[in-house]
C-alpha cells in the first residue's frame, strides 16, 4: 500500500494495513541537511533537500512544506520577522503590524504567488511532489485564523479584544480565514493537500467561549468549506495542547481529521471522532520524543495505540520535533507502530 493510498483510505474510514505515520517534522527539517531553521526557512534549494532527506531517513506517509509554520502569512502581510543565522532558534514574529484591532481595515490580502516567501513554500512543494511521484502525499502548512489574528494584532491586544470588542475581533479573523484560504488553495493548485495549524486556538490561550462564539464561525463558514471548494480531501486541523474541552466545538468546524494531542483524552477523542466518522490523529508528547529514551518512547506509544483503538480513521505520530532530537528517537516511534 503507497503512502497516498494508505491517507485516503484512513480519510474514507476504510481498513489499512498499518495507520499513517505523521511525526510533526518542521524545523527539525533544518537539522537532517545540517543547516539552521532560519536558513531552511528562506531558501527554497535547501528546503526541497531537507523535505527528502526527511522521507528518506523517516518514511513518513506524508510530507509537510513547512519550517517555522506560523510565520509565512504574517510576514506576507508585513509583520516584521526576526531570524537567526547563527544559532538553531525557530523564526519568530518580532512584532505586530496592527497597533489597533481596526488597522485590519488597512490591510490587504496578500497574493500567495508573489507576497512574502509564499511563492518559496508553493514551489517546493510542486518540486517535491514532482520529484516524488504520484504515490506520495505532500501538503502545504496553512495558519490558520486565530493564530494569524495574533500574529497581526499581538496576543494581549486580541485576548482584550474579545471581551471588550468581539466585533473587531470578528473582522481580524475574517480577514485571517480569507487568507489562509487563499493561500491553502495555491496549495491545492498544485497538487498538494493542506494542513491547517492554530494552537493559539489552544483553551489555553482562548477561551472555550472565544472559540465556540468567534473562532468556530470562521472556521465553519469560510475555510473549511473554501478549502474544499478548491478539492481538498483529508483536512487536518492541528492544535496542540489539551483541546477535549472544546471537542465538540471542534468537530463543527469542518476538519476532516483532528488532533488528539498528548495531554487531551484519548479515549473522548476516540468516541467522539468513531460517531461523528473523523479520522483521528494520536500524538507522544515531544518532549518525551526529544529527550526520552528509545524504550520509554516505545512503551509511551504502545500505550497510547492500545488507547486508540484499532480504529478506521486513525494516525500516529507525535509533537512538534525539536531541532535537536536524535533520529533514533522518532524512529523509535515508528517503530512501535509497525510492531503494533
Amino acid at each position: 500500500m503507497t503512502n497516498k493510498e494508505r491517507l485516503e483510505r484512513t480519510r474514507r474510514l476504510e481498513p489499512v494495513d498499518r495507520p499513517p505515520f505523521v511525526p510533526a517534522v518542521y524545523e527539525h527539517k533544518a537539522a537532517l541537511v545540517g543547516r539552521t531553521p532560519s536558513a531552511v526557512a528562506r531558501d527554497g534549494r535547501l528546503l526541497v533537500a531537507a523535505l527528502r532527506r526527511e522521507a528518506e531517513i523517516y518514511g513518513p506517509d506524508v510530507l509537510t512544506v513547512g519550517i517555522d509554520v506560523y510565520n509565512v502569512e504574517a510576514e506576507a502581510l508585513g509583520a516584521p520577522i526576526r531570524y537567526f543565522d547563527e544559532t538553531n532558534d525557530v523564526p519568530s514574529v518580532s512584532a505586530p503590524v496592527m497597533k489597533e484591532l481596526d488597522d485590519v481595515a488597512r490591510l490587504t490580502l496578500p497574493d500567495p504567488e508573489r507576497d512574502g516567501r509564499m511563492p518559496l513554500f508553493l514551489a517546493a512543494a510542486e518540486e517535491t511532489l514532482g520529484g516524488m511521484g504520484r504515490n506520495a502525499l505532500v501538503r502545504g502548512a496553512v495558519t490558520g485564523p486565530f493564530s494569524l489574528a495574533c500574529a497581526l494584532a499581538g496576543d494581549e491586544n486580541l485576548l482584550i479584544g474579545s471581551l471588550e470588542n468581539p466585533g473587531a475581533v470578528h473582522k481580524i479573523l475574517v480577514f485571517a480565514a480569507r487568507v489562509a484560504t487563499a493561500y491553502g488553495t495555491a496549495f491545492l493548485r498544485r497538487g498538494a493537500e493542506v494542513v491547517l495549524f492554530d494552537s493559539k486556538a489552544s483553551p489555553a490561550v482562548a477561551s472555550p467561549r472565544v472559540f465556540r462564539e468567534l473562532i468556530l464561525p470562521v472556521y465553519r463558514d469560510i475555510v473549511m468549506p473554501g478549502l474544499k471548494a478548491a478539492g481538498a480531501g483529508l483536512l487536518p486541523l492541528i492544535i496542540g495542547g489539551d483541546t477535549t474541552p472544546v471537542l465538540k466545538e471542534l468537530m463543527e468546524t469542518g476538519a476532516t481529521q483532528l488532533l488528539c494531542d498528548a495531554g487531551a483524552d484519548v479515549r473522548r477523542f476516540r468516541d467522539a471522532c468513531r460517531e461523528a466518522r473523523l479520522a483521528l490523529r494520536v500524538s507522544v508528547d515531544a518532549r518525551l520524543v526529544h529527550r526520552g529514551t528509545e524504550p520509554e518512547i516505545r512503551e509511551a506509544a504502545l500505550r497510547l495505540l492500545k488507547a486508540a483503538g484499532r480504529e478506521p480513521g486513525l494516525l500516529f505520530g507525535c509533537g512538534v520535533v525539536a531541532y535537536d532530537t536524535p533520529p533514533e528517537n522518532v524512529l523509535a516511534l515508528k517503530r512501535a507502530l509497525e510492531d503494533f
